[in-house]
C-alpha cells in the first residue's frame, strides 16, 4: 500500500533558484510539486533507458 511520506533533501543553489523560478511561473504550485514532477521524469527516463538497454541487450544476443 502507498502512503506519502515525507523527505527532507539538499539541493545546490542552482537547483533551489530552479525550484523557486518554476513556481514563481506558475509552472508548479508548491516546491514539493516541482520536486515531484522533476521525480516522476526521471523515473519514466529511467524506464525509457531500461527498456532500450534491454532490447540491446536481446539483439546482441540474437545477433550471435
Amino acid at each position: 500500500m502507498f502512503t506519502d511520506q515525507t523527505r527532507n533533501l539538499s539541493l545546490t543553489a542552482e537547483l533551489n533558484s530552479f525550484i523557486r523560478t518554476q513556481v514563481a511561473s506558475g509552472r508548479h504550485r508548491t516546491a514539493g510539486e516541482a520536486v515531484r514532477a522533476g521525480l516522476r521524469r526521471l523515473q519514466r527516463q529511467h524506464g525509457r533507458d531500461e527498456r532500450r538497454t534491454s532490447a540491446f541487450a536481446k539483439d546482441q544476443h540474437h545477433a550471435r
